[in-house]
């Protein structure tokens, strides 16, 4: 009886697994393609919405750490320590953008992370999370590292500083720091890192079936 308990306990996240590796990758995807639509073409309409994404790649640094310490972290420890602290977390961030749309986007990527604190899993789909998220911790500071270090080598396209004048951007940026005071860096980061997560993702699924 209780190896049975334990296979019904299990099977929704198990069954449904694959759905939200894909689901996650969908959204990935999705903010990638922003990321890059604002950095190749961006409108007069667009200077707040480049300095909210440009913030919430920097907000990904606190973040990213995220799925890998819910699916090591205890159950108890991950529902009432670390939720509300990513809670409060995403709440400052919200704070600063003032743009619930990229928040609702972004929180759902987040909480598809965080499943494996809300479900029981067995050891090889918390396997799995782990070094996905041990992959997207080490992308993220590859990533950054290479455009920090060669931020002047990355394109401007549409974020030249003409064209930053020109939309007016200085007039939504209420921070400073490389991403928000080059967007252009931000904008590269954001596309390249959620792409190669998506493409990650899909990967990753795929084998498991296999």
């Amino acid at each position: 009886m209780p190896k049975k308990a334990s296979i019904q306990k299990n099977s929704i996240l198990e069954k449904y697994n694959p759905q939200f590796e894909y689901l996650e990758a969908i959204m990935l995807a999705v903010i990638g393609v922003q990321y890059l639509q604002l950095w190749v073409s961006p409108s007069y309409d667009d200077p707040s919405k480049i300095f909210q994404m440009a913030t919430l790649i920097a907000f990904e640094f606190i973040m990213v750490h995220s799925g890998v310490f819910m699916a090591m972290m205890p159950k108890k420890i991950t529902l009432f320590l670390l939720v509300p602290i990513y809670g409060l977390f995403a709440y400052a961030f919200n704070s600063t953008i003032g743009d619930n749309s990229i928040v609702i986007l972004y929180s759902i990527t987040v909480f598809n992370r965080m499943r494996f604190a809300f479900f029981n899993a067995n050891k090889k789909l918390r396997f799995s999370q782990i070094t996905k998220s041990l992959i997207a911790v080490t992308l993220y500071f590859f990533l950054i590292l290479i455009v920090a270090i060669g931020n002047k080598f990355v394109p401007s396209f549409g974020l030249s500083e003409e064209n930053l004048i020109n939309i007016n951007y200085k007039s939504v940026q209420n921070h400073g720091g490389l991403f928000l005071d080059e967007p252009k860096t931000a904008m590269c980061m954001g596309f390249l890192y959620y792409t190669l997560l998506a493409v990650i993702a899909v990967v990753m699924n795929r084998r498991k079936k296999s």
